[in-house]
């Protein structure tokens, strides 16, 4: 979970319902943190959209959720005493079984349980719930029901997240006590003979996981991510042989390995037990390497380093896939260690992410990708071909529930007009004007469906230009040089088929030292901090006069303005004291130079 984000704990969330003073307050904060509902969820509830379902004599209740266009996009379970409110509210205050329970937007939710958190830290004292948000009470009932054992595959359900990944940052990374207690009954736990000490496998296991993700923790490059993986574990009797084979293009084209010196695994992206664990993005595994055909491409590491089963693991960040994980087990692979294999996986393909996105801002060079269509997939091109106007990107910044902000500056139509089409796109959360111009405008908006820039930004991307005219769009992002430029464009060419790279080119950065400043900052801020930071330059908040107001700001990012002015504050203190901390300067103090 990033810094920025606290998790919620049960005594802070009955804190947050104690706080609410209306029952309006208190449903929307059951809504979000015990049904799992997001904000325009929230705003589309009604009575009739309660159901039951019998099961052992005992009835249960469900929510039929709401997508944009007014279908049932999922069922939410709706535990008793929600629904017991749900109905004494809709009937206290006489909401027809058609008409909205929650009559209010999208925006006005999370800005109702912004000004509930402040509330509820003035009356404790826990200034953590100043940062709570709608998706803050999503994570507390994805946490919640992962912790008492419920399915993942049933949270997903009930809470709209489509992949299973999706729920990693809400499980807390499992004690000796919870692990050993998920192996107690798999063929890995140890056996206790009368007399005996219990087995090593166990133990072998779990340090061995352990250990990579703190090889992990100190990884500053890719090569550095993947030899330190395969070394951790080999470093113990639970794997004999581990490597990563990198994915690019739809072929294999480097190894990384440990546990035997000469041995390789010749595998092709497109069969086999690598090819099966890419294309379903699920563990592969087998209990004897010499007898599943899936698997003949491992027999001879397998004698080389002397295994018998094996599993092949996507490597992947959830929206980039990197390669795969081997390993090589002299025993079997049971289906509890296969979960926390995948989970490796993940971790390990986020490791990577992170790096990269760490390289990209302290790199001496960068690659510079062109993108440009001429459909109207894309949001801001049909934008522009609708208004026959042009949008120009002034700065972009993350938002709430996976929104990103953009800051456009609009010519050659009303800021009116735009704005006003566009609160009817399901690709845009909000917008507003930011200020205008005359000849042009400078539009806020939070874009969080289907545009090829924040398909990009969405797979790690620095998105340094935006451009869309009626006849094209053309995006201009950053990636790092050693980034997997086709596995890239096939992302964007499958969720965009008019999109074509038009230019591939090698950047240098000449402001070396600018680059480390931004980077060294970057980490010393919080990510609700960095986009604070950042929204309100853009924004025109430093500006004077200023082209925001500390409300417009707050309320643009879903947050309520004391909040947004603790952000700042603390921004601005951790960007001044990177400026000037090293200043060599005398008891005088700094000498600026004559105009």
């Amino acid at each position: 979970m990033s810094e920025g984000v606290a998790a919620l704990s049960e005594t802070a969330y009955e804190r947050l319902r104690r706080a609410t003073e209306t029952h309006r307050e208190e449903l929307v904060v059951r809504l979000a943190g015990e049904v799992g509902l997001r904000p325009a969820e929230i705003s589309r509830v009604r009575p009739e959209d309660v159901a039951t379902h019998d099961r052992a004599d005992v009835t249960h209740h469900f929510l039929r959720v709401r997508d944009e266009d007014d279908t049932v996009a999922r069922d939410a379970y709706l535990p008793p005493d929600v629904e017991h409110d749900l109905r004494q509210y809709a009937r206290t205050v006489g909401v027809d079984d058609d008409e909205r329970v929650v009559d209010v937007s999208p925006r006005r939710v999370q800005m109702l349980v912004a000004d509930l958190g402040e509330r509820a830290a003035d009356r404790t004292g826990d200034d953590a719930l100043r940062d709570v948000s709608t998706r803050t009470l999503r994570q507390f009932f994805a946490r919640q029901l992962l912790g008492e054992g419920v399915d993942p595959r049933a949270v997903a359900a009930v809470g709209g997240w489509e992949r299973l990944a999706s729920l990693d940052p809400f499980v807390d990374d499992p004690g000796r006590d919870d692990v050993v207690a998920a192996f107690a009954d798999t063929d890995l736990a140890p056996v206790r003979q009368p007399d005996a000490a219990p087995g090593p496998r166990f133990d072998a296991a779990f340090d061995r996981l352990c250990a990579v993700g703190d090889a992990l923790a100190s990884a500053s490059t890719r090569d550095g991510v993947e030899q330190r993986t395969c070394d951790a574990l080999v470093d113990g009797d639970a794997y004999a042989f581990a490597w990563i084979a990198r994915y690019s293009g739809g072929t294999f084209r480097a190894e990384t390995h440990a546990g035997a010196a000469d041995a390789t695994v010749d595998v092709a992206a497109d069969g086999g037990a690598v090819g099966d664990a890419l294309a379903s993005g699920e563990v592969r595994v087998c209990e004897s390497v010499r007898d599943d055909p899936a698997f003949a491409d491992w027999r001879e590491p397998a004698e080389a380093a002397g295994f018998s089963a094996a599993a092949a693991v996507p490597v992947t960040d959830d929206e980039t896939t990197y390669g795969v994980l081997g390993v090589g087990v002299d025993g079997s692979v049971a289906d509890r260690e296969r979960d926390l294999l995948a989970d490796l996986g993940r971790r390990v393909g986020r490791t990577v992410t992170v790096v990269q996105q760490r390289q990209l801002l302290l790199a001496d060079a960068v690659l510079e990708l062109a993108f440009e269509t001429t459909g109207d997939d894309s949001f801001f091109a049909a934008a522009a071909a609708e208004h026959g106007c042009t949008f120009e990107l002034d700065g972009v910044v993350p938002g709430e529930e996976g929104t990103l902000l953009y800051f456009v500056r609009l010519s050659g139509a009303s800021a009116e007009t735009v704005l006003s089409w566009a609160a009817d796109q399901p690709a845009v959360a909000d917008g507003r004007l930011v200020r205008d111009y005359g000849d042009e405008s400078l539009l806020e908006l939070a874009v969080s469906g289907a545009d090829v820039a924040k398909t990009l930004a969405d797979r790690g991307a620095s998105v340094r230009e935006l451009v869309a005219t009626p006849a094209e769009q053309r995006v201009v992002v950053d990636v790092t040089t050693d980034t997997d430029v086709r596995s890239l464009v096939s992302a964007v060419t499958d969720a965009f088929p008019d999109v074509e790279l038009v230019s591939k080119r090698e950047r240098d950065r000449p402001d070396e030292t600018s680059a480390a400043f931004r980077a060294s900052l970057h980490e010393s801020l919080t990510d609700k901090q960095a986009s604070v930071l950042r929204a309100a330059y853009h924004a025109g908040y430093f500006e004077w006069p200023r082209g925001s107001t500390a409300e417009e700001l707050a309320d643009a990012i879903g947050i309520t303005s004391p909040t947004l002015h603790n952000h700042l504050r603390r921004a601005q203190q951790k960007l001044l004291t990177a400026f000037f901390a090293d200043d060599d300067v005398g008891p005088g103090g700094v000498e600026w130079p004559e105009d």
